[in-house]
């Protein structure tokens, strides 16, 4: 096993808490903005400076420290909004106890989560009202164990029907208006308050379903360790606007905008994944942070623009020749490419993905033209960023060597160049561990401070990670050889027309394990593929498609290639950043087979959406 670390790019100042980290950058950046913002779509946009965030923080703060519930655990819940910013941050900076909830939890795994965690007080978006209000009338007959005992609406003037008459129900506003009372009284209770930095002051439930999502324990300091770490790898500037899309009770998000708002940048919170293109428009963001899926759909986008407008081969001139200019210092990509970086608002400087692998033709094309495309990796358990590609060192294929303060390494005996195994890591961002569950905390978390990540990988001569697999998701033949579906993924994935892929390992009728795909189809960019006039039908599709693959099992060896497939055009089932949710995907297709009749074998080739049920 051989260790590695990163080194520092860029000079950072270090904090040990949230509240000194975020209030410091509020203080500094008084009067720039640090939130744009819509209540919807069609209004306009509102801005909040960091003196207005900053005062906030410190009035709601102020109250909750004077109200009993000082130092429990109280839990946010709702989509992107300023206001989840300021109750979230206030609630650790009072030293309580913070539980962010995924937005998109239905009604009964909401109350497991409100259950399981204990929380007092739940802060909520208008959007969760009538949740809220089905979750209250049911703890009062008694129907859950839900002991929440203030319901906080973020902005009530979203809410059609406010209950003015039930207690149950508080206005955020209210809350902030009766703390920045006791500060003018004289109220110094939040300067006074000493933050145990140490101490488990998050619980952040991994996806999945209540009983098996687990509560990953941080500590300010896992965050603001973290949040050093990316500053000292990655360069942004006060002013720089960052679009923001990723739900906020993810921790990529969340993180990473705590670094933006440390460095002064001002966060553009995005009206939805229909509006992408609208917002990037008008915000003329910097930098933007995201998971792979976002910025693949922008390119096909800016791709069937390039065919549409004829350019498609002067561009693919320009390309290598800019390439060779820039080695001599020459760098006109932005300028050659224009067009095509205004269609991402003109000013994007810089992406950084995370939460899955991206195909290198995307990290290609947008480095072609000018953007520095950075991968990321991490998890949740390390708060969450353990190593990310940027400027110094962009290993294509790599998430980059880990950041400076982070260990990395391979858990094998072998000493062969590239061994592969478990990637293991070691630093202050690790949790404390999982919430009422020592046994599951000593399974990733060994005697030496190693948490084991659950992804298979190995580290180059460079330092850079590599990611093969997650040790989960990995497929054991019946002759013992092992497949990593992402792998497969990621090959299929080039396929043109093939917008996302899903491998698994099928049982078939011998009990054998067939490694079998799903295939999500762009029926639009297949026709030009195929260089038809019109859409092609099912079997062209099938005939196209049966093609690519023998040439992607042509790349791997004989005991990976797929044997089986069907296509699709139903999206895959997701968490709410975006990744496949495995084990529900693979038993939803199954379960359609099995509903049909028939097996993998029977319709390779097909069109899953068009099997039927003869039952």
């Amino acid at each position: 096993m051989r260790p590695v670390t990163g080194t520092p790019i860029f000079k950072a100042e270090r904090y040990y808490n949230i509240r000194e980290l975020m209030l410091t950058a509020c203080d500094k950046h008084a009067e720039s903005d640090a939130f744009i913002f819509r209540r919807n779509p069609k209004e306009s946009e509102s801005h909040r400076s960091f003196a207005e965030f900053g005062e906030d923080i410190r009035n709601l703060a102020t109250y909750i420290l004077n109200c009993k519930y000082a130092g429990d655990k109280l839990a946010v819940v709702g989509e992107n909004c300023y206001e989840w910013y300021v109750s979230y941050i206030s609630i650790l900076s009072t030293d309580s106890i913070g539980v962010p909830l995924d937005r998109a939890l239905p009604e009964d795994e909401l109350v497991a989560l409100l259950e399981r965690s204990e929380s007092k007080i739940l802060f909520y978006a208008p959007k969760h009202h009538s949740m809220v209000e089905s979750i209250v009338a049911k703890m009062r007959k008694g129907e859950n164990k839900v002991v929440v005992e203030h319901f906080v609406c973020m902005y009530p003037a979203g809410v059609a029907n406010w209950p003015e008459d039930d207690e149950c129900f508080v206005k955020m506003d209210d809350l902030i208006a009766k703390g920045r009372k006791m500060r003018e009284e004289g109220d110094r209770k939040l300067e006074e308050k000493k933050i145990d930095e140490e101490a488990a002051r998050i619980i952040l439930f991994t996806s999945g379903t209540t009983s098996m999502s687990k509560g990953v324990l941080l500590s300010h300091r896992n965050i603001t360790a973290n949040v050093y770490a990316i500053t000292q790898t990655l360069y942004v500037k006060p002013g720089d606007r960052a679009y923001a899309i990723l739900p906020l009770h993810h921790t990529f998000e969340n993180t990473c905008d705590m670094f933006l708002l440390s460095a002064g940048c001002c966060l553009c919170l995005s009206d939805g994944l229909r509006y992408i293109t609208k917002n990037l428009e008008e915000w003329h963001p910097e930098v933007g942070i995201s998971v792979p899926l976002l910025y693949e759909n922008i390119y096909q986008k800016i791709e069937e623009g390039i065919k549409a407008s004829g350019k498609e081969k002067l561009i693919n001139i320009m390309v290598p020749v800019t390439r060779f200019l820039k080695r001599f210092g020459l760098d006109i990509r932005r300028a050659v490419f224009k067009e095509i970086i205004d269609k991402l608002g003109g000013d994007m400087r810089m992406v950084v993905i995370g939460g899955a692998g991206i195909d290198k033709k995307y990290v290609d094309a947008f480095t072609n033209f000018g953007i520095q495309f950075f991968q990321g990796y991490g998890l949740t358990e390390t708060s969450p960023v353990i190593s990310t590609t940027n400027e110094v060192c962009n290993v294509h294929g790599s998430v980059g060597r880990p950041m400076v303060g982070i260990e990395a390494a391979i858990d094998t005996d072998s000493k062969a160049k590239n061994a592969e195994g478990e990637i293991i890591t070691r630093s202050e961002c690790v949790m404390l561990g999982y919430y009422h569950n020592e046994e599951a905390t000593k399974a990733v978390i060994d005697d030496n401070g190693w948490f084991h990540t659950g992804d298979m990988g190995y580290i180059d001569k460079k330092g850079c990670i590599h990611v093969t697999g997650r040790v989960k998701s990995m497929i054991v033949l019946t002759n013992g050889k092992k497949a990593f579906p992402e792998e497969i993924e990621s090959l299929i994935n080039g396929i043109k027309g093939v917008s996302e892929s899903f491998v698994w390992g099928y049982k078939n009728e011998r009990e054998a394990i067939d490694i079998s795909a799903k295939l999500l189809i762009n029926r639009k960019l297949l026709q030009d593929a195929l260089e038809l006039k019109e859409l092609p039908d099912d079997d062209q599709v099938s005939e196209y498609l049966e093609k690519e693959l023998k040439e992607v099992n042509h790349k791997m060896p004989s005991y990976k290639i797929v044997r089986n497939y069907v296509f699709s055009e139903t999206e895959m089932i997701k968490t709410t950043t975006l990744k496949i949710k495995r084990p529900k995907e693979q038993a939803a297709i199954e379960d359609k087979l099995a509903e049909a009749g028939v097996s993998m074998r029977d319709v390779n080739g097909k069109n899953l959406d068009k099997i039927v049920s003869h039952k």
